[in-house]
């Protein structure tokens, strides 16, 4: 087994935690210690990293060709063709993407990085597709919200049927499209929808991300889909109640400048308080995303609330050494429990 060496260095503690507890012989303990080599460079996030910017860079490619004008007219003039023609073919390209990356999956299973971004080309495709055929006859009329929602349909449909970790994600960042579209519409003029502004509602669309990956997290089928979705589900919730501390329930500008900051209070105490809560559940269950969403956004709010009311009148060194001083009270009071528990497991 080949490991990085942060894993191998835990690896081997393990070992000779063990071997000291003689809960294992000095003849396993070198079986173990041979059982992994360390690997110097991690070539699985060199790969990670070089299809993500070889997409990105393809989507630029895109936005470049949409942006000249010469090219978009040359375009026209070669594909003078009808947007239900392009809808229908632009879905066949999709598919075929689909069913490559499903192909690669069969024949090539441990290239799982290759085999999801095979899948994103069919993924925007997809929504090619359906921009497509939004622009037909039949559908010139429908709101772009609906589209939104076919197209986070079929997204999740796919997802799941294909177990792609990929396609679900922007199943969820299509539901989130969806929610910003439609609720927008209904609330019109006034910009608020059931009494929310934008960044409210999306606190709600992420308890219901959050809630959507414990089921996931329940049912062996869809277990590969829990930890994308909570991802997803946090970022949404702690976003929403980051936007909220800083612009509270004010839909427009000029109504929030009339607000002094100090009013908003409540709002980072619960932003403030939601980290704390996520960050205990995080330490609690072991669950390393949600201590790494919690501590960040922990940071970020107290970031932000040292620039609202203390940039100008704190002191920049008293200010950080506060913080200092109390995330040290904090690691020493989180250590004394570590050892606590440490003892208790013996």
């Amino acid at each position: 087994m080949k490991v990085s060496k942060q894993k191998a260095k835990v690896l081997n503690s393990a070992i000779t935690h063990w071997e000291q507890e003689q809960l294992i012989s000095d003849e396993q303990a070198r079986q173990l210690r041979g059982s992994y080599q360390v690997v110097g460079f991690d070539w699985k996030l060199l790969a990670v990293y070089s299809f993500w910017i070889a997409i990105t860079c393809f989507i630029i490619s895109i936005g470049v060709l949409l942006a000249d004008d010469y090219l978009m007219e040359l375009l026209a003039t070669i594909i003078d063709t009808p947007a239900s023609i392009l809808s229908v073919i632009s879905g066949g390209i999709a598919v075929l993407f689909y069913r490559s990356g499903v192909q690669r999956r069969k024949k090539h299973p441990q290239k799982n990085i290759s085999n999801e971004a095979t899948f994103f080309f069919g993924v925007l495709m997809t929504a090619v597709s359906i921009g497509f055929l939004s622009e037909t006859a039949l559908f010139d009329t429908t709101h772009d919200a609906i589209m939104l929602l076919v197209l986070t349909g079929i997204y999740a449909v796919l997802g799941i049927r294909l177990s792609s970790v990929l396609i679900w994600l922007f199943a969820l960042f299509g539901f989130g499209a969806w929610v910003l579209s439609q609720t927008s519409y209904l609330a019109g003029s006034s910009g608020y929808f059931l009494g929310m502004n934008l960044p409210l509602r999306f606190v709600f669309v992420g308890l219901f991300v959050i809630a959507l990956s414990l089921l996931t997290g329940r049912q062996e089928r869809y277990h590969h889909l829990q930890e994308p979705t909570l991802f997803i589900g946090l970022l949404y919730f702690l976003t929403a109640l980051w936007l909220l501390s800083i612009f509270g329930n004010y839909e427009d500008v000029a109504s929030w400048s009339k607000v002094k900051q100090i009013e908003l209070l409540h709002w980072s105490f619960i932003a403030g308080g939601s980290c704390l809560a996520i960050l205990y559940l995080g330490i609690k269950s072991d669950n390393t995303l949600c201590r790494s969403f919690g501590i960040t956004f922990l940071l970020l709010n107290l970031y932000t609330r040292y620039f609202e009311y203390f940039w100008e009148s704190f002191h920049k060194t008293v200010f950080f050494a506060i913080l200092a001083l109390t995330f040290w009270l904090i690691g020493s009071h989180a250590e004394k429990l570590w050892q606590i528990g440490n003892r208790t497991s013996r």
